[in-house]
């Protein structure tokens, strides 16, 4: 009762050259002109006519002159003037158009479940294969009831002339997958006329999700044939793909089946060159092995017979020869279960990487035409360039992407490319294989000719990216900031150590001593400066503030009668600028610079008498219990920053400096506490770095970052901390900024 069904819906959907061309399959003269526009071989073509349409000119790359994008009959590329979309796959069922008259016996997968569906009297239906057969012929898809026969031979052949006959030829076609309606392609090669194409063709679809397809039952009179399969494939990267079109060149002597795919483009023009070399005595059979091992050698493969001969660390050198790889490229699926599809699907991702969603085939094709020659690929520059987008791909996270994409589709286990793309890139980029030895060893890319170059490891400007071989999976990857900014620290010198990162200098990390490993510092751990209008703005009805901040800029006379720059009186003036209209209580040490500082203040402020106190206190030896023992060390320690830093922050020195803790409180205590009587709500005390920056430490637990023994950072000027009296008589601190930055590093 079904069959009749089919009989009324028997009808021409979307042929293979309608993925082709466009979405309007073509007849009888348009078919031919199209077919002359879409092919990249041509009737006049030359011998080992191997060849893409998407080749680039070798003038892109700098090594040969620009081609004619015009083939030798003036005829466009297909690329250049036709627009071509995937008419044959919907997102989902929703994206069904109706099923009437117009499209009735037409299919359409739905990617989602991965489904065909087709349109019989007014419904979409599924599994109407097991009443009815999916014909290809001629490369058209149909619905029919009819066995599937390869294409017959578009010359006439005596049956005696066969090489063989009732070849039934089958393989797989892979980018990805090719999806459903992709068509392949066999034109014999006419081994009488050096190999050039003959008029024999035969041309099926592919019906399936793995894409495959079967040609059913083919008279050879050639057994070499140039093979191409176009369509949409499945991408790996995820999302849509874009039409390409990979060829093979297979010897179908000994076999009956073959695969398509980016190797077997690759390798072709390779095979092809290797047999004019013989002088076309060698079949094609026997070239495959040794054009395969050229293609992975090139890109770092060594499998089987292959070798990776001159590789150097930074690229591969021209002259050195491979030896024949014990397969074919057509041998080779994607989810086979040697390294060989681990090798395929890494070459494929490589050079998809040039462009996921665009045209990576002209990349492959000039890489391929490189090889064809002397069997390597000798551009530095353009495989630093690969290497690149590789390194990013990974740091990105794309093969793991790429790895759960495919895993997705159900076809087989995914094989493990990510060693292959992985070798590439550390390998271009001059890193040491990944092992025992190498474990934990952080590098920077040494290669000149890379974007993410850099001379050397702690180089400033330039790209902070680094890498780190990981013992965990055998193979380098991006380092993270706290793996690459703490190289060389070692162990700490003690616990609760802070340093500056490596590469990010504007990091810091703490040394865990009963962890003895360093961590990213937090703000438990350093606690940032906040400039003096962020005090006053949260400052609380009733409550009053002491400003204790280092002096402005001043001039080289450190003596205590320099005076401040210019810039000093400038930078003095903002700061009273957040101040104005505040009736401030200025007291100042008794250095000339101290001074000046308020004065200035107090101009910016818009404080017309100023009325300051001066104390002895601020000069700067508060803490110092012995000034002599105190310029002995600063003489032989590397300076008074060195020695007070290491005594503010680790208690060093406790001969020449009172106990940090104890003097300050009493700091607090008998000097600052009695004072406040004297401020209104601001009080503003200019002194100098050897007294603010270890109180800063004792006022804020020492995670005011001054280490300057460490970290380089100092006090900078008008920095230093707010002294926050509340209203229940208690006292709290900030570590308080007048400029942009509470520290300078030197």
């Amino acid at each position: 009762m079904r069959v009749w069904i089919l009989a009324l819906s028997v009808l021409l959907w979307t042929s293979c050259d309608s993925v082709r061309y466009g979405s309007v399959p073509c007849e009888g003269d348009d078919c031919e002109a199209a077919a002359e526009i879409g092919s990249s071989d041509s009737k006049d073509k030359p011998s080992g006519g191997i060849s893409s349409s998407e080749n680039p000119s070798k003038d892109e790359k700098g090594n040969q002159d620009q081609k004619d994008s015009l083939d030798n009959k003036g005829k466009p590329d297909v690329h250049d003037t036709i627009e071509v979309v995937d008419t044959t796959t919907v997102t989902d069922t929703k994206s069904l158009p109706a099923c009437n008259a117009s499209n009735e016996g037409e299919a359409l997968m739905v990617a989602g479940e991965q489904k065909l569906y087709y349109c019989i009297s007014g419904n979409w239906e599924t599994d109407v294969e097991e009443l009815f057969t999916v014909e290809c012929k001629d490369g058209v898809l149909k619905l029919g009831d009819s066995k599937v026969i390869g294409a017959e031979s578009l010359d006439s052949t005596d049956a005696s002339d066969y090489r063989r006959a009732d070849v039934n030829i089958k393989g797989i076609a892979e980018k990805g997958p090719f999806r459903y309606g992709a068509s392949v392609k066999i034109v014999e090669l006419d081994s009488m006329m050096r190999l050039a194409d003959s008029k024999r063709t035969h041309e099926t679809c592919i019906t399936s999700s793995d894409g495959s397809f079967d040609f059913g039952s083919v008279d050879l009179v050639s057994p070499y044939a140039r093979v191409e399969a176009s369509g949409f494939f499945r991408n790996e990267f995820g999302g849509q793909s874009s039409l390409v079109k990979l060829n093979a060149v297979v010897d179908l002597s000994k076999r009956d089946s073959f695969n398509v795919n980016i190797l077997t483009h690759m390798a072709a023009p390779r095979v092809m060159k290797l047999v004019e070399d013989s002088g076309n005595n060698q079949p094609i059979g026997s070239q495959s092995g040794r054009a395969l091992s050229d293609v992975l050698s090139s890109f770092g493969i060594s499998l089987g017979g292959s070798s990776t001969g001159g590789f150097n660390g930074f690229g591969w050198n021209r002259g050195t020869q491979t030896t024949s790889s014990d397969k074919a490229a057509e041998d080779i699926s994607l989810f086979g279960s040697d390294d060989y599809s681990a090798a395929l699907l890494a070459v494929s991702v490589m050079m998809q990487s040039y462009a996921p969603d665009g045209n990576f085939l002209s990349q492959a094709d000039y890489i391929a035409e490189d090889i064809r020659g002397d069997g390597n690929w000798g551009d530095n520059a353009s495989k630093a360039k690969l290497a690149d987008k590789l390194l990013i791909l990974d740091a990105e996270g794309g093969l793991e992407k790429i790895r759960k994409n495919m895993e997705s589709w159900k076809l087989g286990d995914v094989p493990d490319f990510e060693k292959h793309v992985r070798n590439f890139w550390t390998s271009t980029h001059g890193f040491e294989s990944c092992n025992a030895m190498t474990n934990g060893m952080v590098k920077h890319v040494g290669n000149s000719q890379s974007e993410y170059f850099v001379s050397y490891y702690e180089q400033p400007e330039g790209p902070r990216i680094r890498f780190i071989c990981d013992g965990s999976i055998k193979a380098w990857r991006v380092a993270t900031d706290l793996e690459k900014d703490t190289v060389g620290f070692g162990a700490g010198d003690y616990d609760g150590q802070i340093k500056n990162g490596k590469i990010n200098s504007d990091k810091f990390y703490v040394y865990e001593q009963s962890k003895k490993s360093w961590r990213a510092a937090t703000s438990d751990d350093i606690q940032e400066f906040v400039g003096v209008d962020e005090v006053m703005a949260k400052l609380a009805p009733g409550e009053k503030v002491i400003f204790i901040l280092r002096h402005a800029e001043r001039t080289d006379d450190t003596g205590k009668k320099g005076h401040l720059t210019d810039n000093g009186k400038k930078q003095s003036q903002s700061v009273g600028a957040k101040l104005e209209g505040e009736s401030i209580y200025f007291v100042n040490s008794t250095y000339t610079r101290s001074y000046e500082t308020c004065e200035n203040v107090a101009v910016g402020a818009g404080v017309t008498s100023m009325g300051n106190d001066t104390l002895p206190e601020l000069d700067g030896d508060w803490f110092v219990k012995d000034e002599n023992k105190f310029e002995t060390y600063k003489n032989n320690n590397g300076g008074g920053w060195v020695v007070a830093s290491e005594y503010a922050y680790k208690g060093s020195y406790t001969d020449a400096y009172y106990p940090l803790q104890s003097r300050g409180e009493e700091f607090m205590t008998e000097i600052v506490m009695p004072r406040f009587a004297k401020v209104n709500r601001v009080g503003v005390w200019i002194s100098h770095d050897m007294m603010v920056v270890p109180l800063t430490a004792f006022c804020t637990n020492g995670k005011a970052n001054l280490r300057y023994f460490d970290t380089k950072q100092w006090i900078n000027y008008l920095a230093g901390v707010a002294i926050i009296l509340g209203t229940d008589g208690t006292l709290r601190y900030e570590p308080v900024k007048g400029l942009s930055s509470g520290t300078m590093t030197m």
